[in-house]
């Protein structure tokens, strides 16, 4: 049986390109073409509690809602990962 993942899809599609993206500054190869939610997957995030930012320079760029929208990334891009779970208070 071969179990076909999201990321080997988004390797197939690509051509097998990837780049190294940093998220929550941890490195993260990715697809060239790829989708947040994917990236979150491959940094061993869970999709369904988190959602992905890019971070350039001093701008944040949601990806909250939008999870599934394919994106391009570029080497060394800076991604963060944002927790849609309820805050916890001290």
């Amino acid at each position: 049986m071969v179990v076909t993942t999201t990321a080997d899809i988004q390797q197939e599609k690509t051509g097998g390109k990837t780049v190294t993206v940093t998220v929550d500054g941890e490195p993260v190869d990715v697809p060239k073409r790829t989708t947040p939610n994917t990236i979150l997957a491959l940094a061993g995030i869970d999709a369904g509690t988190h959602y992905l930012v890019r971070i350039t320079g001093r701008h944040q760029h949601s990806f909250a809602g939008r999870g599934e929208e394919e994106i391009n990334v570029h080497e060394r891009e800076t991604f963060v990962s944002v927790s849609t779970g309820p805050t916890p208070t001290a």
